[in-house]
Protein backbone atom coordinates (compact mmCIF):
# COMPACT_ATOMS: atom_id res chain seq x y z
CA UNK A 1 0.00 0.00 0.00
CA UNK A 2 2.87 2.27 0.41
CA UNK A 3 4.28 1.75 -2.66
CA UNK A 4 0.96 2.72 -4.59
CA UNK A 5 0.65 6.33 -2.45
CA UNK A 6 4.56 6.83 -2.88
CA UNK A 7 4.01 5.98 -6.58
CA UNK A 8 0.85 7.94 -7.15
CA UNK A 9 2.37 10.93 -5.28
CA UNK A 10 5.59 10.74 -7.66
CA UNK A 11 3.47 10.60 -10.78
CA UNK A 12 1.70 13.96 -9.74
CA UNK A 13 4.74 15.71 -9.42
CA UNK A 14 5.25 14.08 -13.34
CA UNK A 15 2.97 16.84 -14.19
CA UNK A 16 3.15 19.52 -12.35
CA UNK A 17 3.31 23.09 -14.36
CA UNK A 18 6.87 24.35 -14.57
CA UNK A 19 5.93 28.24 -13.72
CA UNK A 20 9.52 29.07 -14.08
CA UNK A 21 9.82 29.31 -17.37
CA UNK A 22 6.70 31.54 -18.32
CA UNK A 23 6.81 34.90 -18.29
CA UNK A 24 4.88 37.10 -15.51
CA UNK A 25 2.27 38.23 -17.91
CA UNK A 26 1.18 34.62 -18.62
CA UNK A 27 1.10 33.62 -14.81
CA UNK A 28 -1.10 36.39 -14.24
CA UNK A 29 -3.24 35.73 -17.21
CA UNK A 30 -3.60 32.16 -15.03
CA UNK A 31 -4.51 33.82 -11.76
CA UNK A 32 -7.65 32.60 -10.26
CA UNK A 33 -7.23 28.95 -12.43
CA UNK A 34 -4.20 27.45 -10.94
CA UNK A 35 -5.06 23.79 -9.43
CA UNK A 36 -4.95 24.08 -5.91
CA UNK A 37 -2.24 21.17 -6.13
CA UNK A 38 0.23 24.15 -7.64
CA UNK A 39 -1.00 27.21 -5.92
CA UNK A 40 2.16 27.41 -3.64
CA UNK A 41 4.92 26.85 -6.61
CA UNK A 42 3.05 29.27 -8.61
CA UNK A 43 2.95 31.90 -5.56
CA UNK A 44 6.96 31.21 -4.83
CA UNK A 45 7.63 31.43 -8.80
CA UNK A 46 5.92 34.51 -9.17
CA UNK A 47 7.17 36.35 -5.97
CA UNK A 48 10.37 35.71 -7.07
CA UNK A 49 9.78 37.18 -10.61
CA UNK A 50 8.59 40.51 -9.30
CA UNK A 51 11.33 40.30 -6.68
CA UNK A 52 13.92 40.26 -10.08
CA UNK A 53 12.25 43.03 -11.46
CA UNK A 54 13.19 46.88 -11.41
CA UNK A 55 10.71 49.07 -9.31
CA UNK A 56 8.87 50.50 -12.47
CA UNK A 57 8.78 47.23 -13.80
CA UNK A 58 6.96 45.67 -10.36
CA UNK A 59 4.88 48.90 -10.14
CA UNK A 60 3.41 48.16 -13.87
CA UNK A 61 3.17 44.25 -13.01
CA UNK A 62 1.56 45.04 -10.15
CA UNK A 63 -1.11 48.06 -11.23
CA UNK A 64 -2.05 45.27 -14.10
CA UNK A 65 -2.81 43.02 -11.52
CA UNK A 66 -5.09 45.43 -9.82
CA UNK A 67 -6.72 46.23 -12.81
CA UNK A 68 -7.79 43.00 -13.51
CA UNK A 69 -9.17 42.49 -10.09
CA UNK A 70 -11.88 45.35 -10.27
CA UNK A 71 -15.23 44.37 -8.31
CA UNK A 72 -15.49 44.28 -5.08
CA UNK A 73 -14.42 40.63 -3.55
CA UNK A 74 -16.96 38.31 -1.58
CA UNK A 75 -14.42 36.56 0.93
CA UNK A 76 -14.75 33.16 -1.24
CA UNK A 77 -12.83 34.38 -4.23
CA UNK A 78 -15.43 35.15 -6.51
CA UNK A 79 -16.21 38.78 -7.43
CA UNK A 80 -19.44 40.69 -7.45
CA UNK A 81 -20.50 43.72 -9.21
CA UNK A 82 -22.18 46.46 -7.65
CA UNK A 83 -25.92 46.28 -6.94
CA UNK A 84 -25.50 42.04 -6.42
CA UNK A 85 -25.38 40.69 -2.95
CA UNK A 86 -27.81 41.10 -0.17
CA UNK A 87 -30.11 44.55 0.51
CA UNK A 88 -28.40 46.13 -2.86
CA UNK A 89 -32.24 46.76 -4.25
CA UNK A 90 -33.08 50.01 -5.59
CA UNK A 91 -36.91 49.80 -5.74
CA UNK A 92 -37.21 51.97 -2.69
CA UNK A 93 -39.98 50.24 -1.06
CA UNK A 94 -40.07 49.42 2.67
CA UNK A 95 -37.21 47.21 3.96
CA UNK A 96 -38.12 43.71 5.03
CA UNK A 97 -39.00 43.09 8.75
CA UNK A 98 -39.06 39.08 9.33
CA UNK A 99 -42.37 38.08 10.60
CA UNK A 100 -44.39 40.94 9.65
Amino acid sequence: MKKVTFIALLSLNLFATDYSTMSITDMQAMRGTVPEADRAAFQTEMQSKMQALTPEERQAASSTMKQSKSGSMDGTGSQMGKGSGMGGGTGGGKMYRGGR
